[in-house]
């Protein structure tokens, strides 16, 4: 009995002293990032993160210019109040041409502003698109826009993600022929650690920094190419 408690004091002590490295680590990588000069090499990470990382997004725009890019979710309250409509078999044009698989709110979904259009695309559990909705300008002018602060941690692929790297969000709200369609706009692109650099912070660190800078753009991008979009 007193081998055994032994054994578990030395395991406890030394996960402590692991953690206290990792984080001091943690601390030293962080400093060496300078946000704001990465901030200037938007045009290069965007195209870089599109030919490494998301080349899918090429792929689904069909030879479409993509002009900005971030992450996307569906608040739950649209994917009840989807639910809700099939559920009571209520008919609408528009929100019916959207689906019903917005229902679906833990697999990874995608903003791609293009000229004048903004595409939604989600995918399914192994992240092969599964749906398209695409707003014409028409509907961005007329849309609305909100903050919704921090995406909750238990939502997506977030869930295991350290409370500062959670994303912020703004909600942008369609009008759909009379019923509001919200989606959620990250600002910051879905980033998932690559288990062989679970011990290389700096690469990391500079990783989620490239996945930052690219996301953060794409809400002024989009509010540049329409003005009238404001924050409500």
């Amino acid at each position: 009995m007193n081998l055994l408690f032994l054994i578990l004091v030395v395991a406890v002590i030394a996960g402590v002293i692991f953690m206290v490295y990792m984080n001091k680590k943690h601390s030293a990588a962080k400093s060496e990032i300078d946000l704001d000069l990465e901030r200037t090499k938007y045009d290069q990470y965007k195209q870089e993160l599109l030919a490494t990382d998301f080349p899918q997004l090429k792929q689904w725009m069909k030879g479409k210019s993509i002009d900005a890019f971030t992450s996307a979710s569906v608040p739950q309250s649209t994917a009840n109040k989807v639910q809700e409509m099939v559920t009571d078999g209520i008919k609408n044009v528009a929100l019916s041409a959207v689906g019903v698989k917005l229902i679906r709110i833990e697999t990874d979904c995608f903003w791609v502003l293009s000229g004048n259009d903004l595409y939604f695309f989600s995918t399914n559990t192994v992240g092969e698109l599964d749906e398209t909705i695409v707003f014409d300008n028409f509907r961005i002018e007329k849309a609305q826009l909100q903050y919704g602060g921090m995406l909750k941690s238990q939502l997506g692929a977030y869930s295991k993600s350290s409370e500062e790297y959670l994303p912020k969000i703004h909600i942008i709200t369609f009008d759909m022929d009379g019923s509001p369609l919200s989606l959620e706009i990250h600002d910051r692109i879905n980033y998932i650690n690559d288990p062989t650099d679970m011990l290389n912070l700096k690469k990391q660190l500079e990783r989620r920094a490239k996945y930052q800078v690219v996301g953060e753009k794409f809400l002024a991008i989009l509010q540049n190419k329409f003005p009238g979009l404001k924050i409500a």
